[in-house]
Parts: C-alpha cells; sequence; structure tokens
C-alpha cells in the first residue's frame, strides 16, 4: 500500500506524472507533486510505458534500444534527443495507462472461468500427478497448456473442495500449520489519519520536550485459548514502566483499563501523565478516542500516534524494557494466575533497578518530576536496591 495515501492512481494523477514527464522532472519532485511514494510512480512508469517503433531508424543500422531507459524516468517523454535513431522508443501516455489499469482491475476481479471441459482436465491431470506423489507446483508447472490457471487457483480450488483431489492428499500440505491471521492489525486509513510516525515525529519536535513521551505495547503469555495478557506504558525520559493485567488482548478491555486509569488520576493527571503515546498497530489499539478522549465531557486529553508498519525499532525502549519483565514472566509462561497487586509488585522491583543509561532507577526520576502522590495512586513502591530481585520468585 501507498504510504502516503490511498493504493491506487486515479486518471487525473496519471495526467499529472505524463505532464511531469514531459517538462523533465525528477522521480522526487513527480512523487512529491502527486502525492504518492516514489516507487508508485516508478512501478507505474515501467509497467505501462509503450514501445514504439522508430520510423527514422528503418535504413541504418543503430542500437535496439536506448541505454538510458534502464533508469528512470523509462521512457522518452521529455527527452532532450527526440530525433534519436534508436530502433525502439518509449513513452508513457496517460490515457492509455489509465484503460490499460481499468482492464487489469476488472480482470483481477472476475472469478475463473473453467468449462466443464477445462474441469475434467484439470481433475484428470491433478488425480494423476498426485496419485505419483507429485506437488501442486510440479504439476503445474509440466502441464502449462492444459492447465488454464495459477498455482495459487490450483490450492484454493483444493482448499474449497472444487476439485477431485484434496488437501489430505496432499503430503506436505497437512503437516503445515494454518499462518496466523492478521485481520486484526489496524489498516484502516480513518483511524491512522494524522496518527502516523511522521505525525508523532513532528508532534516531538513542536513540544517542549520529551517528557511527556509514552510508548504502549501489550506482553502476551501462550497463544492456546484465552489468555490474561499486561499492558505496558513506558515513560521513556524516565526508563519507567506501568504494567496493567487485562483479561484479553482487545481493544475493549484496553480501553477499559484507560477509563480505569482515567477514574483514578482524573483528567488532570491523566492528560499530564499521557500526552503523547506511541505503539504499534496491533488490533487491541485500534480504538485510539477511547484512550485520548474524557467520555463524559468529550475533550481530548491525549493524542495516540502509530509505528510503521514492522517497524517495531521506532519504539525501541519499551521493547528492551521488555526484557526485564520476561526474566520475572519468561516466554511463554501463562498469566492467568496472576492479579494486579503481585504485577504492581514486579514493576515496582523493575522500577528500582538502576539503568546505567540514566545513572539513577526510574522510580527516583519519576517522582523527581511527578511526586508521591501519583506514585501512590499508580501503586508503584521504592524497593531498595539490595532487595530488588529480577526473577519469578516474586510472584509466589
Amino acid at each position: 500500500m501507498n504510504r502516503l495515501g490511498s493504493k491506487h492512481l486515479t486518471k487525473n494523477e496519471r495526467v499529472k506524472i505524463q505532464e511531469d514527464l514531459g517538462k523533465g522532472l525528477s522521480l522526487r519532485e513527480i512523487a512529491k507533486d502527486v502525492a504518492k511514494d516514489e516507487r508508485t510512480i516508478s512501478k507505474e512508469v515501467r509497467k505501462r510505458r509503450n514501445k514504439k517503433d522508430n520510423g527514422r531508424s528503418a535504413f541504418r543500422e543503430h542500437p535496439e534500444e536506448c541505454k538510458k531507459l534502464n533508469r528512470f524516468p523509462f521512457v522518452c517523454n521529455g527527452c532532450a534527443h527526440r530525433n534519436c535513431t534508436f530502433k525502439t522508443k518509449r513513452y508513457y501516455d496517460a490515457l492509455l495507462a489509465q484503460d490499460n489499469y481499468a482492464i487489469a482491475l476488472s480482470d483481477s476481479r472476475t472469478g475463473l472461468d473453467m468449462t466443464l471441459e477445462n474441469k475434467i482436465t484439470l481433475d484428470s491431470i491433478l488425480k494423476n500427478g498426485v496419485d505419483k506423489g507429485q506437488s501442486i507446483h510440479h504439476i503445474v508447472a509440466t502441464h502449462p497448456q492444459e492447465i488454464k490457471c495459477s498455482e495459487r487457483t490450483v490450492y484454493r480450488l483444493v482448499d474449497k473442495n472444487k476439485t477431485v483431489i484434496q488437501n489430505v492428499d496432499l503430503r506436505r500440505k497437512v503437516k503445515l500449520k494454518p499462518r496466523k491471521s492478521h485481520a486484526a492489525k489496524i489498516d484502516l486509513l480513518e483511524i491512522r489519519k494524522g496518527r502516523s510516525y511522521l505525525d508523532f515525529i513532528e508532534c516531538y519536535a513542536n513540544s517542549a520536550s520529551g517528557l511527556g513521551i509514552v510508548e504502549m505495547d501489550t506482553v502476551e503469555g501462550p497463544q492456546d485459548g484465552p489468555q490474561k495478557c499486561l499492558l505496558t506504558l513506558h515513560f521513556t525520559a524516565f526508563h519507567f514502566m506501568l504494567g496493567l493485567l487485562i483479561e484479553r488482548k482487545s481493544k475493549e478491555y484496553v480501553s477499559a483499563a484507560f477509563s480505569d486509569l482515567l477514574a483514578l488520576l482524573g483528567p488532570a493527571d491523566y492528560a499530564r501523565l499521557f500526552p503523547l503515546i506511541l505503539t504499534d498497530r496491533g488490533g487491541e489499539f485500534c480504538d485510539p478516542l477511547a484512550i485520548e478522549n474524557d467520555p463524559s465531557t468529550g475533550e481530548s486529553l491525549s493524542r495516540i500516534f502509530f509505528c510503521d508498519s514492522y517497524s517495531s525499532y521506532q519504539k525501541g525502549a519499551i521493547e528492551e524494557n521488555h526484557t526485564l519483565i520476561r526474566y520475572v514472566i519468561p516466554k511463554g509462561t501463562s498469566m492467568n494466575g496472576y492479579d494486579q497487586p503481585q504485577i504492581d509488585t514486579m514493576i515496582s522491583h523493575v522500577n528500582s533497578y538502576v539503568r546505567k543509561s540514566v545513572s539513577a532507577c526510574p522510580f527516583q526520576l519519576f517522582r523527581a518530576f511527578y511526586g508521591d502522590e501519583l506514585l501512590n495512586k499508580l501503586k508503584v513502591r521504592l524497593i531498595g536496591p539490595d532487595l530488588v530481585t529480577l526473577k519469578p520468585t516474586i510472584l509466589k
């Protein structure tokens, strides 16, 4: 997906690309003018450029194609040497590109056109190959004329029981676990609009300091059945962390946890603690308004932003701090047997652990800025340096 907006180029955007190519603009300038990613522009021009024979080259020896067409702009639009004698020229035509796009889009949304004869042929070839221990890939690759669809389509037909063979007939298929679904990932433009990582950087640059940045994430147990998990909030300036035990990893329980925090702290302290929150695109965080706003007044108390996809390093501080939690709750350990007071004890030990990066323990830094009253509300206490323990025994 284009990181700057919608997935598909429009007719007007293609016309603008053609005009900019004619002006000789750079890839970056065209991308900025069309408000699309540079990769989108590059792929569009390469994919939808047209080949045209050069009439000037009919009776003389000359190269087949200009080497400049192997790099941007990939076309002869805007070239200063229009009277060259290369055999082949390439041009980008916006209207023709739009027509080709519309045809490709229509074809991609049309179901498989398979006659009864084709169905019988496909079944026969599949049955014969699978009985000999052949894979779907081998069967499709060795029968390109008889099988009129892709390998992926064949697998899809097998999954839907539309062929004479079934998944159980495929030796490797029955051994492979189904891939995890990422449907819960945040992918709605309305939710992410104004909350991207670039928006976060701009907001951070305009803020007085970085003291108000809080990174948010979850720490999970095993994936089998309903499991409690830990909602973590990391104050990056102090390396101070809060841990809230929630019943399930879902937006309802995350929203409820913040509702409880708002009731506990009050709007003023809530806004003071969580002015900027940075998190990933997990489905449990897909209700930002429940975190940002006071439901009783509608007042905005906080702002939440989302990291880019597959970019956990953008909130690396909380990821690093999770290693301390894993000393106490090893990966794969169920949290169903824990309660919030036990989590508060663990968090107190984690926040009393002296960090080399700040030459102090997070508890002392947080207390110096926010005071003891907030710490008491959050049920975090100071553990003596000789009593700090980061082992599972503190939860027993």
